[in-house]
């Protein structure tokens, strides 16, 4: 018997194809629930795939790259395939240390050519991509497409310019290398196959560091005539006679900070994704339709909150209930509860994690089921079981409106104290004919209206068992008002200006369904998916403006000043007049180290009321107030009585500072082991003279013919220059960068 390893849910390509655009994206974006994907083991006895003929192919895709790499290096994983996907995957890795340096690599082949699927490389050389970088985004995008061109049967691609990979307002460290992405769908006619593409990520040194291949076989692909296609200004014109716009909050969720937003939003039309180029027919979730589905109204599940399942429970008591719901009436598999474990989640709750799998002989399936301690409830749990388990095809499956009902009472049997927050179905149901699954989305209601990005997802099976259940609940405090909203006929206004159709080929599901019809798809504001700030009456993204952006001009720091600019570290309304040797104040300064070596949305006071105060003149009110805590929690402030914001930073406290950072305060304390060669070094005060040491020793800060000048103030252009050389200290400083949340 070969050897059985648990493999985990992996989401579907479609959900794939959202997962790349930020949070927000992925909240007004007219695509399916994620579906469960299940991977299966396959027995080592039944493959003659071997790791010496992985290693080959991957010599033969990327010649002499990894020769560094020895066979002894290599790992193979479990050959695998997935309930949707009979194709076997085969996965190579390695991971290895050079000169105190991590690189590693993930790849993973498919079929009997070992097609490479997808990859990720972290390289030895990753510092080379922080600034000053080597390779502009333009030169990138040159090095992702030379790569496309060695990939088989990607001579019809096209670069896809309605996809966004920006930062979405919040700024990236500069400690973190850059890369540029760059996702690429087929053509057929000219015309692009939606949900179809290839992702590629290029790091600003020029190496190619990853890539995630989502494509099918279009060998037996028959596809609309574009001949017989309707005209785009008739189709626009039905397009706008039937646009509507939703007001919506979306969570906004930072997976690097652990944080969630909520902003108010206009979201366009969810009962439709496009309009038929042919027939004029409207496209939904579940195929075409005469009729545009009508907008349902809000209709909570519980009108007052129910009792939870249990006031607590025990570990043995989850592992009892996780045999219950996990249990199947077959010999052929054996439910094996591997581990039992607490975690807390995001939003504090401690959650009981179950890991489970089904020995089935020679190969095995499992995941994860998920319990609330506190309320004894399932948060989130896949049914795997029916990858082994005989079903009768026949049997017809049981209607819509039946398998709500299911729903709803699964819900509060397992999940009771949640349900008052949720509405029934806004949107009509998605029905999965090869899994043979109802999938329904109930979203969270706050203020009346419905919370994109928040919601409870259930896959009900075509007999009516559950088949899957995930409550999506983050704990924010502050919604915007309602009332703060613009009016909604403004909003529709700026979607109909901002209203564009892109031609498409889209496939319908089905695993039968060879063929691709042509769809005018909705473009907003020159991207796919986009929604209106229902506060200002700004598009959440923007496109990107074609025009050079604005530069700072310096003698000597003009590239730092630039570049802080551009990464939104350094805030300055008219560029071509910015003065950057005017003395920056203590809070400026604080401000630009804080958000060069960290993520944050202006980093709100979002800690909770009993958090002690660190400075007695910087409450919540005060707008550097999350920066001031930022700055304490990093080290580079002590609380104290006050913290004289607009006062100059001099050099001898910025060299404190940057020290500071680097967690080398304990060192720099210790003057007297330090020779100052400066000739004014009797100027420096004795407290700094460790910090100025090593922050001169380090390159972090420059002397001035031969003078350190330590109570000179600190110029904007004296500061770009350190924070620059400090972000890359910080990522050499641990090999994978220093940042804070």
């Amino acid at each position: 018997m070969g050897k059985i390893k648990k493999l985990g849910i992996i989401l579907t390509s479609t959900a794939f194809s959202v997962s790349v655009l930020s949070p927000m994206a992925q909240a007004s974006a007219n695509v399916k629930e994620p579906q469960e994907r299940v991977a299966i083991q396959v027995s080592s006895t039944e493959t003659k795939v071997t790791k010496s003929m992985l290693i080959k192919q991957l010599n033969t895709i990327f010649p002499d790259k990894f020769n560094f790499v020895t066979e002894k290096d290599f790992s193979m994983g479990e050959a695998h395939y997935f309930n949707d996907d009979k194709t076997i995957r085969y996965e190579l890795n390695f991971n290895k240390t050079i000169n105190g340096k991590d690189v590693y690599g993930d790849f993973t082949f498919k079929g009997e050519d070992l097609e490479l699927e997808n990859f990720s490389y972290q390289p030895v050389n990753i510092a080379e991509a922080l600034y000053p970088v080597k390779y502009s985004e333009g030169e990138a995008k040159k090095v992702a497409q030379d790569f496309l061109k060695k990939l088989p049967s990607t001579a019809n691609y096209k670069l896809r310019e309605d996809h966004r990979y920006d930062d979405f307002g919040f700024s990236r460290p500069l400690s973190e290398p850059i890369s540029y992405s760059f996702m690429y769908s087929p053509t057929h006619n000219g015309v692009l196959l939606s949900n179809e593409f290839i992702h590629i990520t290029v790091l600003a040194n020029g190496e190619v560091t990853s890539m995630y291949r989502n494509a099918g076989p279009t060998s037996k692909a028959t596809f609309d005539n574009l001949d017989q296609k309707k005209n785009e200004s008739e189709i626009l014109a039905q397009v706008r006679e039937k646009l509507s716009v939703d007001l919506r909050y979306i969570v906004d969720y930072n997976y690097q900070t652990g944080e969630a937003i909520a902003k108010l939003v206009y979201m366009p039309p969810t009962s439709f994704n496009g309009v038929h180029a042919i027939n004029g027919q409207w496209q939904t979730m579940n195929g075409f339709t005469s009729q545009v589905p009508k907008t349902k109204g809000v209709e909570k599940l519980a009108a007052q909150p129910l009792a939870p399942k249990k006031n607590g429970i025990t570990l043995a008591e989850v592992e009892e209930l996780a045999k219950s719901i996990l249990k199947v009436d077959t010999d052929k598999a054996k439910l094996q509860i591997h581990s039992v474990n607490e975690r807390e989640n995001e939003n504090g709750e401690t959650i009981y994690y179950v890991n489970y799998m089904y020995d089935l002989g020679n190969y095995g399936t499992g995941s994860s089921l998920e319990v609330n301690k506190a309320t004894g409830e399932i948060i989130n749990y896949w049914n795997t079981s029916r990858e082994f388990m005989q079903t009768d095809d026949k049997v017809e499956p049981i209607s819509k409106e039946a398998a709500l009902a299911k729903a709803i009472d699964y819900l509060k049997e397992w999940s009771p104290s949640y349900i008052h927050n949720y509405s029934k179905p806004l949107e009509d149901a998605i029905y999965d004919k090869d899994n043979k699954q109802y999938y329904f989305s109930f979203p969270r209601i706050v203020n009346g209206i419905a919370v994109a990005g928040d919601e409870i997802s259930v896959g009900i099976s075509a007999d009516g068992k559950l088949s899957s259940l995930n409550v999506n609940y983050r704990k924010i405090d502050n919604w915007p008002s309602v009332n703060k909203a613009i009016p909604a006929d403004k909003a529709k206004a700026t979607f109909n200006e901002g209203l564009k159709l892109e031609l498409q080929y889209a496939k319908q599901d089905g695993e039968d369904n060879h063929h691709y019809d042509l769809v005018y798809a909705p473009v907003y504001n020159g991207i796919l998916f986009n929604s209106i700030d229902a506060t200002t009456g700004e598009w959440l993204q923007k496109v990107g403006d074609t025009k050079e952006k604005p530069a700072i001009s310096h003698p000597t720091a003009g590239g730092e000043l630039t570049y802080l600019l551009h990464q939104n570290v350094l805030e300055v309304k008219d560029p071509a007049n910015f003065n950057a040797d005017t003395a920056v104040t203590r809070g400026e300064a604080l401000k630009i180290l804080v958000k060069s070596l960290s993520y944050g949305y202006d980093f709100n006071p979002y800690v909770e009321d009993n958090v002690k105060q660190s400075f007695k003149n910087i409450d919540k009110k005060h707008p550097l107030y999350g920066i001031v805590e930022q700055a304490v929690r990093m080290g580079i402030l002590q609380p104290a009585d006050q913290f004289a914001v607009d006062t100059a930073l001099t050099r001898q406290e910025l060299a404190e500072w940057l020290v500071r950072v680097l967690n080398l305060e304990s060192a720099a304390k210790h003057s007297d082991i330090y020779k100052l060669n400066f000739t004014d070094a009797s100027s420096i005060d004795p407290a700094y003279a460790g910090y100025v040491a090593l922050a001169s020793a380090m390159g972090l800060i420059d002397g001035q013919q031969n003078k350190f000048n330590a109570t000179e103030k600190v110029t904007y252009a004296d500061l770009a220059v350190s924070t620059v050389r400090l972000a890359k200290a910080a990522f050499e400083q641990n090999g994978s960068g220093r940042h804070f949340y």
